[in-house]
């Protein structure tokens, strides 16, 4: 283990295990199922923001399981994966080795590498994906890594980005008036006698701080807001394209149940002002979710 008296702080390698990537890190129930073939909501995402990727190089920063090496790669791309967490590394690298197509596996590569001093040559790469990273590096890390990322991205080769939860969120909204809805309707279906699937302290979380699993209370040491992030990437030589504030397309309903799918839809009304808090400038508060792209600048 690191000697945090004598070593910068950081978030251990040995904390994002097997058990992490299989089991919670988003998207692991499809790559359960396609190891990397299919992709959900947030990849597709990603891959619309990047645009055309054929015969460009590509880099996935935090790659973990590999998803983005493996569907860049099926676009047509050189594309590389790199994590520096060695669990992140052997399921991707097995991920690969399953690919069918000799020319696909010969486009893909994946390395155990730190972000903060990359192993490539200068302006090696078009586009480079920085997928829920943010949030897991301390501010000194994170300005190490956008100083990486602008020497090996070429001049006018993009940045896109994604970070989770939104800090305007969780500082502001939740403790101020998402919680609050949430106490009160427990409290109203205490008296009406109809706490079930829906009204529970799991499902409406009344603490003064957002929830989040032990994964999470470990690994988020750095969320942002969108001004925060956009001004850490432009002192780093980059320009904002566009920044966007974002929620998952929802796939049906949440519970099997049509009646607790109504009562959760008005609830997160209230409490999410869903659907009018995605459009602007509500989206800027609400929306858990960032996304950035920026160019590189000379």
């Amino acid at each position: 283990m690191t000697d945090r008296t004598s070593a910068p702080e950081s978030v251990e390698p040995d904390v994002y295990t097997d058990d992490y990537y299989l089991t919670n890190c988003h998207g692991y129930e499809d790559f359960v199922i396609s190891g990397g073939r299919k992709v959900g909501p947030r990849f597709v995402k990603a891959l619309s923001l990047a645009g055309e990727l054929r015969g460009k190089r590509v880099l996935d920063v935090g790659c973990g399981r590999g998803e983005l090496v493996i569907q860049s790669a099926m676009r047509g791309a050189d594309a590389w994966g790199i994590d520096y967490a060695q669990a992140a590394v052997d399921i991707a690298e097995k991920a690969l080795d399953t690919l069918d197509d000799p020319a696909l596996r010969e486009r893909t590569h994946v390395r155990q590498m730190d972000v903060k001093a990359l192993q490539f040559d200068d302006a090696f790469f078009d586009a480079v994906f920085m997928m829920d990273v943010v949030e897991h590096l301390y501010p000194h890390e994170l300005s190490a890594a956008f100083d990486e990322l602008h020497r090996t991205i070429r001049p006018g080769g993009l940045l896109v980005m994604h970070t989770s939860p939104n800090k305007n969120f969780e500082s502001v909204v939740y403790p101020n008036y998402s919680r609050r809805i949430n106490q009160a309707a427990l409290k109203i279906s205490g008296w009406l006698g109809i706490r079930d699937g829906l009204f529970n302290e799991t499902m409406l979380p009344t603490g003064r701080e957002f929830p989040h699993d032990a994964y999470e209370r470990e690994m988020h040491i750095n969320e942002h807001s969108a001004p925060k992030l956009r001004a850490e990437v432009e002192r780093h030589g980059f320009r904002v394209r566009t920044t966007q504030f974002w929620e998952p397309p929802s796939k049906g309903g949440y519970f099997n149940s049509r009646r607790l799918n109504f009562e959760l839809a008005v609830l997160d009304f209230l409490r999410f002002l869903r659907p009018l808090s995605q459009y602007p400038p509500l989206n800027r508060l609400f929306c858990n979710h960032i996304w950035m792209t920026a160019e590189r600048l000379p």
